[in-house]
């Protein structure tokens, strides 16, 4: 989820373009990018487009940047182009992009294997860094700025949620989405308890500014952007950065030393919190339509 808050300065909105047709750009090339779906282009020497996003996907790269700073690119303008007739459905018939600043480094998939294990601990260290500011940001509810729908991309598509004002509407919306894949009867009620039932740490479900997806194709080194995990070696490292996050956050030294990273010990709060955790995984595979082949947890 991704939360904004009606008391913290809203990001300013860029400047936004129409464009009457999408011009003949050329294609940025590597072993990374996939031209599929959302599309990248060379803009200009300084910047790139990208096009086929979510009509917010803007906004939200704003946010991340008034947060992140410069390990973020920049939003300079946003565009929207009207579709072409064999495009053109009921839903859509404008098509949204943003030119973004260029972020020049090496995706860390191809530096990794290279890479010595001091070097691997400082990128790590580096990613518990970001995610610790993101997470420090907090918001009074569960969404996208302005109070708009969050978002889930799955395998099976696009799933659109209304906003969440409270803990027990969070609940609520997941167990609409959970019943909507049709579980056993018993699973189903056992599964909703968890949902309801389930708690962390003191503050361990508040809203927070995240991302839903870390893997190594799409995490720049030297430049770093977060953006999957689903590659088993890579995943084996992320969780060690999650759980460091988390170390941080529930060791009471953490305020006393704002830098300090990779907790050795584990306070009882951050185990209580990765285990709320792992239930709520439970619940999310069933309500986003996996089923328990796809079984994990944070400590695996």
């Amino acid at each position: 989820m991704v939360p904004f808050s009606d008391n913290s300065q809203e990001p300013q909105e860029p400047p936004g373009e129409r464009w009457d047709s999408l011009p003949e750009l050329p294609l940025p090339t590597g072993p990374t990018i996939l031209n599929i779906g959302r599309r990248l282009f060379k803009h200009s020497p300084t910047t790139i487009l990208k096009f086929g996003i979510h009509e917010d996907e803007g906004i939200m790269t704003v946010l991340g940047h008034s947060i992140l700073g410069s390990c973020v690119p920049q939003v300079t303008s946003m565009v929207t182009v009207p579709a072409e007739s064999s495009d053109i459905s009921p839903s859509n018939h404008i098509r949204h992009g943003i030119v973004i600043t260029r972020q020049p480094s090496i995706p860390l998939v191809q530096l990794w294997p290279s890479l010595t294990s001091e070097q691997r601990e400082s990128v790590k260290a580096e990613l518990f860094h970001l995610l610790v500011r993101m997470r420090s940001c907090r918001f009074s509810y569960s969404g996208r700025p302005n109070r708009q729908p969050y978002l889930l991309f799955t395998e099976f598509g696009t799933e659109t949620y209304v906003y969440c004002a409270s803990r027990s509407e969070w609940d609520d919306s997941r167990i609409r989405a959970l019943h909507a894949n049709n579980p056993e009867p018993e699973r189903a009620v056992a599964l909703e308890k968890i949902q309801r039932g389930t708690n962390g740490a003191d503050g361990w479900d508040r809203p927070v500014l995240t991302h839903g997806d870390l893997s190594d194709r799409n995490v720049l080194y030297i430049v770093a952007r977060l953006s999957g995990g689903h590659d088993p070696p890579w995943r084996k490292e992320l969780l060690d950065v999650l759980r460091s996050v988390l170390r941080y956050e529930y060791n009471d030294q953490h305020q006393e030393d704002p830098d300090a990273v990779m907790f050795d010990d584990e306070s009882e709060g951050c185990r209580k919190t990765l285990a709320a955790m792992d239930a709520f995984v439970d619940v999310e595979r069933i309500a986003q339509g996996y089923d328990d082949d796809c079984y994990w947890t944070f400590e695996s």
